[in-house]
C-alpha cells in the first residue's frame, strides 16, 4: 500500500503520485528537452513561478498527481502557451484518461472534444433553478476561507439551485462539465495550472466559457492559487 503524508492543510500525497510524476517528466524531457514542465509535486518542492505570474511562453506540459483527492485518475495536460497582449496562457490539447470508468477525454483547440471518440458539449442549464453546480472547497482550512465556502453555498441553495455536488478533482469536474454530467464547476483556491489547465480546453471545445470565480472577469491560467467557474455562457 502506498505510503501518503501531508502536504498542506488536509491534502495528501503518496510516493506514487512523486514516483509517477518524475516518470512522466524523464519521459517529456527525453522527447521534448527544450520544453517547459509544470509538475505538480515538483512545484511543491521548487516553485518555479510566483503566485500570479504568467505562465511562460513557448511548449509547457502540465503534469497532475495521479491521485487527486484520493481519486483514481491518471492526467497528463500538454499546453502549447502563447502570451499575447493579456499575457494570457492559452491550453491548445489535451489527454485525460479516467480508468475507474474507462473515461478517454480529449480536446485540441479548434477541433472539439470528444469522450471516448464521441464528441461532448456542455449542457443547456438557463440559471440556477436548473443548474447542478459541482464545488471543491479544496485543502484549506483557515477560519475565514471555511466561512466564506460555507456561506457561498449557502447563497446558491436560497438562490434555488437545482443540486449540490462536491469533487476533489477539478480536471475530473471540469470533464464532467464538458460532457454535460453538470452544469458548472465553481472553485475558489485551486492549488495550481495543472489542476484547471485540460479542463480549460475541454470546456472550451465544448461550447463552455470559463471566468475567475471570485470576480466573474475572464479566466486567465497563471501560476498559483486560484479561482475558475466554469459551464455554459448562461449559468456562468
Amino acid at each position: 500500500r502506498a505510503q501518503a503524508k501531508v502536504k498542506s492543510g488536509v491534502d495528501l500525497v503518496t510516493e506514487v503520485d512523486e514516483a509517477a510524476e518524475e516518470l512522466v517528466t524523464s519521459i517529456v524531457k527525453d522527447a521534448f528537452p527544450s520544453d517547459e514542465i509544470i509538475g505538480e509535486e515538483a512545484q511543491a518542492e521548487n516553485a518555479s513561478g510566483s503566485q500570479g505570474e504568467a505562465i511562460p511562453d513557448g511548449n509547457v506540459w502540465c503534469v497532475a498527481r495521479l491521485t487527486e483527492q484520493q481519486t483514481s485518475c491518471i492526467a497528463i495536460h500538454f499546453i502549447a502557451s502563447r502570451l499575447d497582449i493579456a499575457r494570457e496562457a492559452n491550453p491548445e490539447w489535451v489527454f485525460f484518461y479516467i480508468p475507474s470508468s474507462n473515461s478517454l477525454y480529449e480536446a485540441v483547440e479548434g477541433g472539439g472534444a470528444y469522450l471516448n471518440g464521441k464528441k461532448i458539449s456542455v449542457d443547456s442549464a438557463t440559471g440556477v433553478g436548473d443548474c447542478l453546480l459541482v464545488n471543491n472547497i479544496g485543502h484549506h482550512r483557515e477560519t475565514d476561507f471555511v466561512d466564506e465556502s460555507a456561506d457561498r453555498i449557502r447563497r446558491w441553495l436560497r438562490a434555488g439551485l437545482r443540486g449540490y455536488r462536491s469533487s476533489g478533482s477539478a480536471a475530473i469536474n471540469m470533464a464532467h462539465v464538458a460532457s454535460g454530467i453538470v452544469s458548472s464547476y465553481y472553485e475558489h483556491g485551486y492549488g495550481g495550472p495543472w489542476d484547471v489547465c485540460a479542463g480549460l480546453v475541454l470546456v472550451h471545445e465544448a461550447g463552455g466559457v470559463a471566468k475567475t470565480a471570485s470576480d466573474g472577469s475572464e479566466f486567465v491560467l497563471t501560476y498559483g492559487r486560484g479561482s475558475i467557474c466554469c459551464g455554459n455562457a448562461q449559468v456562468v
